[in-house]
């Protein structure tokens, strides 16, 4: 797990974390408020050593992908679903669900 921290280390975008979780195989990438990013390896959470993710970062980064459509519909319904192609050709499965006034993004790696 020391390649993935240190392949990580300081700022880092959606990208970067499908990236990583394409090049390791792991299942899904989950973002959340109040905890560092976690990705699923083998049904396993490994949290990365990184910063704890605040509210406002877990939304930037959702932003940084969703269509204008897909944030409306998410603060319309409190939840979101679709498939994404990321720019490292890298397909996932996007849940975007309001838990309170944070949000919950998960990325299921469809690729796998």
């Amino acid at each position: 797990m020391q390649s993935i921290v240190s392949d990580m280390a300081g700022m880092y975008c959606v990208e970067d974390l499908v990236r990583l979780a394409s090049r390791e195989g792991a299942e899904e990438v989950r973002l959340q408020a109040g905890r560092p990013p976690v990705i699923f390896l083998r049904g396993e959470a490994h949290p990365l050593e990184l910063a704890t993710l605040t509210s406002d970062e877990v939304a930037e980064l959702f932003c940084s992908f969703a269509s204008a459509d897909q944030v409306e519909e998410l603060h319309r319904c409190g939840d979101v679903r679709f498939n994404h192609a990321f720019q490292s050709s890298s397909r996932f499965g996007v849940t975007a669900s309001m838990v309170g006034p944070d949000m919950l993004l998960t990325l299921k790696n469809l690729g796998r």
